[in-house]
């Protein structure tokens, strides 16, 4: 029998991992190329402007081998990157300050989230939510 331990961060589903990352409002806001590791060692994975908490990325044979039943390799699963914007609970007061600048030119309206698309109903579906 096989026994596979947890690991701090990685998560296994199937052939897939995934990864939880943390990004702070400016970077989810204006993008950034971040550095995260996969099993085969650290890539740079670029985040477009205006990531928002829960959005994935895929990070295509990143993930665990797909053995065939005769025990030969049939390709790789992915490594999913799943986005969790930070918001900060401490500011200084430069950074108050420019937190309410930005909120003045902000739009305060309450909008409903939109239907979930394509891509977050298939990672529900594998998280085991419906």
């Amino acid at each position: 029998m096989i026994d596979v331990r947890p690991h701090p961060f990685f998560k296994r589903r199937n052939d897939d991992i995934l990864l939880d990352v943390s990004l702070n409002v400016a970077q989810a806001a204006l993008g950034d190329t971040i550095t995260v590791p996969t099993v085969d060692g650290d890539v740079e994975l670029p985040i477009p402007a205006g990531t928002q908490t829960g959005e994935s990325f895929r990070l295509r044979g990143k993930g665990f081998p797909r053995l065939r039943r005769d025990g030969t390799s049939a390709g790789r699963g992915d490594q999913w990157v799943i986005v969790q914007v930070a918001i900060p609970k401490n500011l200084t007061r430069e950074q108050r300050k420019l937190f309410e600048e930005l909120a003045k030119t902000l739009d305060t309206e309450i909008i409903p989230p939109p239907n979930k698309g394509f891509l977050d109903r298939i990672m529900d579906f594998l998280s085991g939510e419906s």
